[in-house]
Formats: C-alpha cells, structure tokens, sequence
C-alpha cells in the first residue's frame, strides 16, 4: 500500500468505520508476514562446533575447540561418554620416558618402518605424522591431565617395544579426558540422543537434527562445524558383509566383537551431506570368537585367549605356529574352509585361558557360565573322550598331542617352528595333565580401517577430494586415517584417534576464527534428560529387556543386581539416584566407572 493510499483511508476514517479496521487487519497482517520471514532465517547457533561422539576421538576434538575458544556440544547415543576405548587396551606411543627407563632405543625412522610394512598398504602421510606427534601430542598430552604409563608391551610388528598400558588398561586413560571435557564450562553434553540427519544450507554442513532414545522427542541444533566422531562400523552386521574384503570367502557365523554402538552410523551421516568413504573393505576381523553366552541376539562373541593352547582343525592337525603374528593367523584361517579351528588345553593350561569382552567377565563367571557350558567349552579326562565330545578322529587328535609333546621334550617345534628357535627360550607347557579341554573359535568382527575421507587437516572431503563446508571427522569413523593399512597394528587405534580428534577440533575452530564466524552464546537451551521415575525397588522390572537409551543404564545394574551390590557403592549425596545431570553430578558419576571397567 503506498503512503498516499494510507492517508487517504486516515483523512476518511470517520465517515467509513470499515476502514479503519481494514487498517487494523492490514498492519496484523504484515506483523505476522514479517514474523513469518524471520522464523524462515536460519535460527542462532546454539554452538560453534557440535560433535557427534563422546569416544576418545570425539572428547579431544571438544577440548582441543574448546581451547581454541569456541562452545561446543557433544551429543552422544550412550548414556555416559567414552565410548570403545572404555574396553579398549593400549597406545603405540613413540620416544617416550618410559622406553628409555626400560633401555629401549626407539626413534621416528624404525616406527615409521615398522607400521608401514606392517600395514602393507597404510597411508605413508598419516604415519608419518601420527609417529612424530605421538610423543607430544598423545603422551604428554595425557600426561598433563593425570594420566600415568606404567607398562610397554613387545608386539609382532615392532622392532622395538611400543606398546603402552596405563595402570588398569584404556579406561584410566579415558577418565582423566571425558572428566575435563565434563568439567569443561564450554562444552556441554548431550546423551542419549541419536543424530539421525545432518543440517545442510547448501553445500555447507549446519548443524544436526537428533532424536532422544529415551522420549523420543525431536530437536535441531545447529552449529556451523559439525565433527563426526561416531567410530566403526563393525556391529553393523550389513555393513560389515557388503564391504567384506574380496580375499576372503564371508564366515558363517561371524561374530561380532566392537562396541555396541559400533553401527557405522557417522557413514550414513557424511554421505548423506556429501562425503566420499575409502577403504571400508579393510576391516580387523579376529579368529578367536566365541558365542556370548549373554547375548539374546545371538550375534555377539567374547575374545578368548590362551597361550598353552595349541590350535587345532576340524581333523585333529595343528595348521599353524600359535605364537605367530596376529595377521599371519588371520590371514590363514579367514583362508580356510571353514575359517574355524579348536582351541585345545589341558587342566595345568587353563590357569593361563582369558576370556573379554564383557565387564561380568569375572573368573566366577568364566568358571560357571563358560567353562561349565558343554554348548561352548567341551571338556574330558582323556583325549578320546574329548575326540568323541568334539567329532574330531580320535587317532588324529592323540597323535597330535603325542607329537606335540614330543617336539616340547625336545625343545623344538619341528611342524611349524613356535619354539626353539632361540636358546634358552620358555617352552609352553606339555598337554598332559587331565581334563583336557576344547573351544571353537570363530571369526568375530573387531574395528575398522576405512571410513569417511578426510584431508590432512580432518576436513571430510567429496568424492573430488575437495572439503565438505563444515564438516569434519576423526578416529575410527575415518578408519584411522588409513593408518593401519589392512592389517591393525597394536596401539595404533586408541593413539591415532586421538591425535585425529585433536586435529579436528582444532582445524573446525581456526576455520571459524578465519570466517568470521560471530560465536554462538553461553547458553544453548539443552532439554534435561529423561529419567525413569520408578522407585530403586522396582529396579528389576527395568532390568528385563533393554529399552530405547537405557542400553548402559541395563548393562550397569544388571551387574550390580548380580554382584548384590547397594546403590550407595556409587551413588551419594553429590550423585543421587537418577541421571547425572549437572557437571557436578556428572563428575561423581565417573568415580564408579572403574567398578565395571
């Protein structure tokens, strides 16, 4: 309406009443036409970098953006932050103090040459560089927050021990980190929620829509970084078959062994937004699974080790050197048809026999659940009894054992070479004292090597190699940046993601400082989390099947129900029964953490 016609209507609004409400109903009009276009404008950020994934990877590039100044928010579809690296074990660190206390010589140029010839194919670029920064970058940086290395392991692919432990493996090398990043007044958490699309205007990656497990309720956050550090895909069960390497005939069965949350949904994320995947066909898949007697599904396996057994085939024959490097192994029975042997020990061996892959896992459990099951572990006071339990020819296995044994009397393995090679080298023990035992091990899915193609800054590229605006990703979900190669190396997935998580959290925010970017505010109006109302009485109730969101919440007290243990062994007045939900809360939360891990 031009400015006339409005004073037209003015200079007659006495003689037509109408008018004056026609203005009325004009000026509503354009208020909510107005209104209408400012609710289409892209809403305020509610941060400047969101990452998706609360594991190693995800933690360090928060604190790294969180250092670099901007506000971060993690989101994450557990219910506490850690991810994999809560069971995982080791790093593969280089020139640390540690190595020159025990006398080992160690320098850049041997471990660079180590992993490369181990890998086969590894990216020579990202070996480089997470073998130069693993000193500064991952040791030390850990170090500063608390962290203490107090053990190197000797492994098939170094020339020089590498393999680094903390005291009581991974998880106390993770608390020390998700206690900061908790601690942290810039980064704020977000659990239970799975990121089901990523935001885009354009080209350009602009935050993520999500979803509470819990509830159900739908949210958008929106940021203009979003970092994907959602780890593998090795609990994907069709992923993991369509990717599976060519070399190898697909198991039946094949276990799964990586963590729960494992589902390769940070892939479906990158490509959806135009992200280019490598390398998915490398995947570290483990021969040592057996069925978890725990798991309805049916799916999921537990890692079993012993180094007194001998492994034998379906005839009876050893087929292999059992202290050969882990990829010779599984090279050679993924090879096989089928791609499964028998563990066989004897009652003196069974003291060495390890079994992971749960937190009930304890040497109760093993003893009635495991070794007490005839459905997994066969058992008998001589060898042709154990022949008739397992179907294998009973001439064939005792003369196994027989030669075995002989080889042990006289120092060397003359079939396949595992001992006297070496003067002075411990022998395994014989396999002669009663009961004799059998396990059939399986192919069980463990990490992966390939994922979302990232530069050498962690931008996700497209399929042109050029980077996906706002969109950046770190460990296991980039396969570790190809570093392992096709074969995964020990330490050289914990370390590696790290570093990643910190090169991606810290490139997301100098890409910000460099744009311009006005950062977001203090507050980003995150819902509270959804709790289960029930008094701690009705706790069993809860306990019968896993519910949306309360996968760990289940894990937890089940283990606790078990154990007979009382709340109060890890809630108290700074951690009242109910979601953590303030940082304070949130930090006396992990203090309980290592009674599972």
């Amino acid at each position: 309406m031009s400015r006339g016609s409005t004073s037209a209507c003015a200079s007659t609004s006495r003689r037509w009443p109408s008018c004056a409400r026609r203005m009325r109903a004009f000026a509503l009009a354009l208020l909510l036409a107005l209104g209408g276009c400012a609710t289409q404008r892209a809403a305020p950020p509610q941060a400047d970098i969101i990452v998706i994934g609360a594991g190693i990877a995800g933690l360090a590039a928060a604190l790294e953006a969180a250092d670099g100044g901007a506000r971060v928010i993690v989101l994450d579809a557990n219910s506490v932050g850690g991810g994999h690296a809560m069971m995982a074990g080791g790093f593969s660190l280089v020139g640390t103090p540690l190595q020159a206390k025990r006398g080992y010589h160690d320098d850049v140029e041997l471990a660079i040459r180590d992993i490369l010839a181990w890998g086969e194919d590894a990216d020579p670029y990202w070996v480089r560089r997470y073998v130069e920064a693993s000193r500064p970058e991952v040791h030390d940086w850990l170090v500063a927050r608390g962290v203490e290395f107090v053990m190197i392991l000797p492994s098939a692919e170094d020339s020089v021990p590498r393999f680094h432990f903390t005291r009581g493996a991974a998880v106390t090398a993770v608390l020390p980190v998700l206690r900061d990043a908790l601690a942290s007044e810039r980064i704020s958490f977000l659990f239970n929620h799975d990121v089901t699309a990523l935001l885009r205007d354009g080209p350009a990656v602009t935050g993520v829509a999500a979803r509470d497990l819990r509830s159900g309720r739908r949210l958008k956050l929106r940021a203009p970084a979003v970092v994907i550090a959602t780890g593998g895909f090795e609990s994907n069960d069709s992923l993991v078959r369509e990717h599976w390497p060519s070399g190898h005939a697909l198991p039946t069965p094949l276990y799964v062994g990586s963590g729960e949350f494992a589902t390769g949904s940070g892939l479906r994320l990158a490509t959806a937004a135009g992200a280019a995947l490598e390398r998915l066909d490398r995947q570290l898949v483990y021969v040592t699974g057996m069925p978890n007697p725990r798991d309805p599904t049916g799916r999921r396996g537990l890692l079993v080790q012993n180094p007194a057994a001998i492994m034998v085939d379906g005839q009876g024959r050893r087929f292999v050197n059992e202290e050969a490097p882990s990829k010779d192994i599984e090279t050679l029975v993924l090879s096989r048809n089928p791609p499964t042997y028998w563990l066989l020990f004897d009652g003196e061996g069974r003291r060495q026999l390890m079994v992971r892959g749960g937190p009930w896992l304890d040497r109760r459990v093993i003893d009635s659940e495991i070794m007490g099951n005839p459905a997994l572990v066969s058992r008998a006071d001589d060898l042709a009894s154990l022949a008739a339990a397992t179907g294998i020819p009973a001439d064939a296995l005792a003369a196994t054992v027989d030669r075995y044994n002989g080889f042990l009397r006289n120092g060397r393995d003359a079939d396949f070479g595992r001992f006297g090679a070496q003067a002075g080298a411990r022998l395994p023990p014989a396999l002669a004292t009663p009961p004799y035992y059998a396990i059939k091990l399986y192919p069980m899915t463990r990490k992966s090597m390939g994922g979302i193609a990232i530069d050498h800054d962690a931008r996700a590229l497209d399929a042109g190699r050029q980077p996906v605006p706002g969109l950046y990703a770190a460990g296991e979900v980039t396969g570790v940046a190809g570093i392992n190669g096709s074969h995964g190396g020990s330490g050289t997935f914990l370390g590696p993601s790290l570093l990643l998580g910190r090169i991606a959290g810290r490139t997301a925010a100098a890409d910000l400082r460099q744009s311009g970017h006005q950062a977001a505010g203090s507050n980003p109006g995150l819902p509270a989390p959804v709790a289960d109302n029930r008094p701690p009485e009705a706790l069993a109730d809860r306990l019968v099947q896993v519910e949306p969101g309360f996968w760990h919440f289940t894990q937890v007290h089940r283990l606790v129900q078990e154990r007979a243990q009382a709340c109060s062994s890890c809630h108290d007045a700074s951690w009242p029964t109910g979601p953590a939900q303030t940082r304070v809360q949130q930090l006396a939360q992990l203090g309980s953490c290592t009674r599972c891990h």
